[in-house]
């Protein structure tokens, strides 16, 4: 990308002088229309500042309308952020009814929030080192921990940009757009303001509204490009260097603050970021002459980030655009004048070719034919920027890749794609880190801390060596190399080695009798087949050797030492929306585990147990869950300390964690979700009020009680939070039992499959 920064306004009166000789500038900047050349010398050239401001930038479209209807040409166009998407869109030559169509057409939950990734994600990668306190991803280089450049992930606001300027895209240099355009970004590393002029018109928009700490900032072989309106929010100079004799100028105007408005340290961070802003804006408004017009957008309390709200700026916008429309009309041209302008700038931005050939370009680690076995864009095929961008988005999901660009050569009957994948600079060796904390008024404190770390593509199958720790209730130490056979990495093996101990409250007829610690030494070797992105199935061997030891109260089990050795059975199948408060999809999961002293073992027996959960959502704004579950000693009777365990939040709500010890149960539930409060409605986090039903059936209770009926219900918050999900309940049962609890991030407790399978 070539980027340039104006210093020079001695450009502009060459410009003026060569328009006064005839002699055009290339195919934007002299107007090739012999009705706006015939009338130059009466109408002065028009320059377009559209200022940032994120989602408040959608008032933009509202104002380009009015233009539009008063038969304003626009000559050129400066834009910084969200002004500098408006301004590019238009300078590409989309209509203001395209430009609508296309913004209240966006899904912002899946492009800005990343709503929506998770059902293109791998099964594995589903299934291994979920967090929940966070989504933080930190990279190991050089015995160093490095950060993200971004907390968003900017992948799929590429992908729409395009889209949005498909066609456009092929033209490098911006001043032989429909438009001359130019977009504001600002260098990270000098802090000076860097006008776009040449490159990849949607990289070029990228780069203008790349907030810091929010979106990787774009990196080229001279810049660190961020948001420009660090240093030119309405570039008003950029404006009259590139054409203009007259600027109108569209600023968005927010609710200015009060003292009661700027009370915590969230609200005071977010206005220094204004005053910031505010400075170059005052700097940059001083300078606009009386011939000039300034159109004030008046927000509200629209703020930056609310793009779902973009459908209500498009009015605002107009309704400001009438109100200067007395000092507009000063600048408008005859309707055949105007319909000649309208017809040179126009220009569709569908793309439409057929792929003769594909390249992949910039990969180091990642192997290119593990992407190529998953594409559904193949030589032969007619694809539009839609399908392009699906098939960005696809690769893009996978754990090592930030994001997808491509670029199209040759022409639209013989085209080369090029997929040009960028590599998370982070890795190949990331850490994630979370925590978890559960408490209830029937005595149980408890808390997880989790670390986890990977290091991928060991070789070009896609080797992974993982590394996990876990401190707390359930503490455990495992080490593993996850191996694919094929490039596709359908089939694989994993051996693992691990550690785990935890601690565990023995009940007897409700009361805490003994508290025991359970230790686990072993290994096991699993292999598997991915099937598809929503099923996996493992088949292993294992081998532990389990210690028994009471800590207090009165022995219940036998203190020993055992070796359990045998065969073991998983699958899982996953269609949710989100590990934590899905809204759509089911989850079922199946373990089986067979001891059997030919295997190894010092005592045979076997347990099964099966669980589901479906999330079904009502009304576009509640949800409906469903759980069953159940599980089986099948042949002989389980050893104490491998009892199916039901209590907890999970499995079943008023009971502490593991208090019901058993051979065998079922389980089934029911749960409504009422939204009543968005929390972050981008990322489609609400908080919920939950009414839940259930019911189970026990056998063989260990503490020797009979096996029962029981009934329960509950009531419950559920949200995310800023130190992960929350959820405070209150629960009963018919054996009169209850509970209230709180639950903060990582999820703690280990009893049903409900609790330890993939529904954590």
């Amino acid at each position: 990308m070539e980027i340039r920064i104006p210093t020079l306004r001695a450009a502009r009166l060459f410009a003026a002088c060569l328009l006064a000789a005839g002699i055009g500038l290339g195919g934007g900047i002299a107007a090739a229309d012999d009705s706006l050349a015939s009338g130059a010398a009466a109408r002065p050239r028009v320059g377009l500042v559209l200022a940032g401001g994120g989602a408040k930038g959608g008032a933009h479209v509202g104002v380009l309308k009015v233009l539009e209807e008063l038969r304003i040409p626009v000559d050129c166009i400066a834009g910084t952020s969200m002004g500098a998407l408006v301004g590019g869109g238009y300078a590409a030559g989309l209509t203001p009814a395209e430009m609508e169509k296309f913004l209240l057409g966006v899904n912002w939950q899946r492009v800005v929030g990343g709503r929506g990734q998770r059902e293109l994600e791998p099964i594995e990668q589903k299934r291994a080192g979920v967090t929940y306190s966070n989504s933080l991803e930190l990279g190991l280089k050089d015995s160093h921990l490095q950060m993200p450049a971004g907390i968003v992930d900017t992948n799929n606001i590429e992908n729409l940009l395009r889209q949005y300027v498909a066609t456009a895209r092929k033209q490098p240099d911006f001043d032989r757009l429909p438009i001359p355009f130019r977009a504001v970004a600002t260098d990270m590393v000098s802090g000076e303001m860097v006008v776009l002029s040449r490159g990849d018109l949607a990289t070029a928009l990228r780069a203008s509204m790349a907030i810091p700490g929010a979106f990787a900032p774009v990196v080229t072989d001279e810049y660190i490009l961020s948001d420009g309106g660090m240093v030119r929010n309405i570039p008003v100079d950029v404006a009259r260097e590139l054409c203009a004799d007259v600027v109108i100028v569209v600023n968005l105007v927010e609710i200015q603050p009060t003292r009661e408005t700027l009370q915590t340290a969230s609200q005071l961070l977010a206005r220094s970021s204004d005053v910031m802003f505010e400075v170059n804006e005052k700097v940059q408004l001083a300078t606009l002459t009386p011939q000039d017009i300034l159109i004030d957008v008046e927000v509200g309390d629209i703020g930056t980030a609310d793009f779902e709200r973009i459908p209500e700026t498009l009015p605002l916008g107009e309704r400001a655009a009438r109100a200067a429309e007395h000092r507009l009309r000063e600048l408008s041209v005859p309707p055949a004048q105007f319909a000649a302008w309208r017809k040179r700038v126009s220009l569709s931005q569908d793309v439409e070719v057929r792929v003769a050939d594909i390249r992949y370009e910039g990969l180091e680690r990642v192997n290119i034919d593990y992407l190529k076995q998953g594409a559904t864009v193949r030589i032969g095929d007619v694809v539009d920027s839609e399908s392009l961008s699906a098939e960005a988005q696809r690769m893009a999901v996978l754990q090592d890749i930030e994001s997808v660009g491509y670029r199209l050569e040759g022409d639209a009957d013989r085209t080369t794609l090029v997929w040009l994948p960028l590599e998370k600079g982070t890795g190949p060796d990331y850490l994630k880190l979370d925590l978890g904390m559960y408490v209830s008024t029937g005595g149980d404190v408890a808390f997880n801390i989790y670390g986890e770390h990977r290091r991928t593509w060991l070789n070009p199958r896609g080797g992974e060596w993982r590394n996990e720790v876990q401190l707390g209730r359930a503490s455990f130490l495992k080490t593993s190399l996850y191996q694919a056979f094929d490039v596709s990495q359908r089939f694989f093996v994993e051996p693992q080695l691990f550690a785990a101990w935890s601690d565990e409250d023995i009940f007897y007829d409700g009361d805490r009798v003994a508290k025991y610690k359970f230790g686990d030494l072993g290994g096991r070797v699993e292999l598997g087949a991915n099937l598809g992105h929503r099923f996996q199935a493992r088949l292993g061997y294992l081998y532990t050797r389990r210690s028994t030891r009471v800590e207090t109260g009165l022995p219940q089990f036998p203190e020993k030492d055992a070796t359990d050795a045998g065969i073991t059975l998983g699958a899982i199948y996953d269609s949710r929306d989100s590990r934590f408060g899905p809204t759509k999809g089911m989850a079922v999961a199946l373990e089986y585990v067979d001891s059997d002293d030919s295997l190894g073992a010092d005592r045979d027996w076997q347990r099964a147990e099966l669980g589901l959960g479906l999330a079904l959502p009502v009304f576009e704004r509640d949800v409906w869950w469903i759980t069953a579950a159940g599980g089986s000693k099948l042949n002989g009777k389980l050893p104490p300390d491998r009892a199916f365990t039901l209590g907890g939040p999970s499995s079943f709500p008023g009971y502490e964690l593991g208090e019901l010890r058993v051979n065998g149960y079922w389980t089934v539930g029911t749960s409504y979700l009422w939204k009543f409060r968005d929390i972050a409605s981008i990322r489609g986090d609400a908080l919920y009020a939950g009414l839940g039903l259930q019911a189970a059936r026990t056998y063989d209770r260990v503490d020797t009680l009979p096996g029962e009926d029981i009934y329960g219900a509950s009531i419950f918050l559920r949200g995310r939070t800023i130190v992960g999900p929350l959820t405070v309940g209150l629960g009963g049962t018919t054996t009169d039992v209850w509970s209230l609890w709180v639950a903060v991030g990582r999820p703690v407790g280990h009893g049903t499959i409900l609790e330890h399978g993939i529904f954590r």
